[in-house]
């Protein structure tokens, strides 16, 4: 199966059903900016796969986790891969036409559907979920966007000012800060946080923002903006930040803003943060839209 390629007067958009569904272009026709970061297709999409520089491009969808986790304990019955189930595996095109795309990933126990629109200037992405199993199905799911940065380009968080940190380099030496002030100051970080760095400042960081349903985040500059807006069911932003840190140094140079169920970086641990399993036979549905502002 081909990439597929929505495209109006504003947007042109690329997706890889046979790929975990992954879009693999966020271009924006007015500035010529591309938003997605860029790279190829690993061969590494097995159980044991690991979730590293290579696989690190685009926009994947995260689900039931995002680092490993053993599951075995719950209705999944298993070890979860990195990063879930869906990425780098085909999907089935549900449905197409040029401005709008429906994909699925059906298994066993759970179907997740995505559809995306153009609508102007905006990518809107609808999801479900649907527990197939007879058993409750606890899950985490992240909008795992990468997004290709540029100097002066800012990060906008509206009404956060602390965030969580789950992981924090610098120079290649760990920091044990479990909380950040946003955008700063912050002690052991020299920088503003929502200000882009360069790439050998060697920096990289994790956070969350919990408590911001029917939020809103932006990346970008005047003149040319990426605004993610999500609806109320979706209580969490995942934020991670790497200027040539990850996943050595001269590593990736990149921003994801990450709309997810959970302030988690596993599925165990969002089951501890009380996130809410889908009942047997329950569906589950949420949105999120990408709007380009130029």
């Amino acid at each position: 199966m081909s990439s597929i390629t929505l495209e109006n007067d504003r947007l042109r958009v690329g997706i890889a059903p046979h790929y975990g569904a992954r879009v693999t272009s966020l271009l924006d026709k007015t500035t010529g900016r591309e938003w997605i970061s860029q790279g190829g297709e690993s061969p590494s999409t097995g159980e044991d796969a690991i979730y590293l520089g290579d696989e690190g491009v685009g926009w994947d969808e995260c689900f039931p986790t995002v680092s490993p986790w053993d599951a075995s304990a719950t209705a999944w019955g298993r070890k979860l891969r990195d990063h879930g189930d869906l990425w780098g595996r085909p999907w089935t095109v549900d449905a197409r036409t040029p401005t709008s795309l429906t994909t699925t990933y059906a298994a066993e126990i759970f179907r997740f559907t995505r559809a995306l629109e153009l609508d102007d200037n905006t990518l809107i992405a609808r999801y479900s979920v649907t527990n197939l199993s007879r058993k409750p199905l606890p899950y985490l799911w992240a909008l795992h966007s990468l997004f290709a940065i540029e100097d002066g380009d800012r990060i906008e968080i509206p009404g956060v000012t602390r965030l969580a940190s789950a992981h924090l380099s610098l120079g290649g030496t760990i920091l044990d800060e479990t909380e950040v002030s946003w955008p700063g100051p912050n002690t052991r970080i020299a920088f503003p946080l929502d200000t882009v760095q360069p790439q050998t400042t060697n920096f990289a960081g994790k956070f969350y923002a919990a408590g911001v349903g029917g939020g809103r985040a932006r990346l970008g500059q005047p003149g040319q903006w990426l605004q993610l807006d999500w609806d109320d069911t979706i209580e969490h932003l995942g934020i991670w930040i790497t200027y040539g840190a990850w996943p050595g140094p001269g590593g990736h140079h990149e921003v994801a803003l990450e709309p997810t169920n959970a302030s988690a970086g596993t599925l165990g641990e969002a089951i501890a943060a009380g996130a809410a399993p889908l009942s047997p036979g329950e569906r589950r549905d949420w949105r999120v839209t990408l709007t380009l502002v130029s």
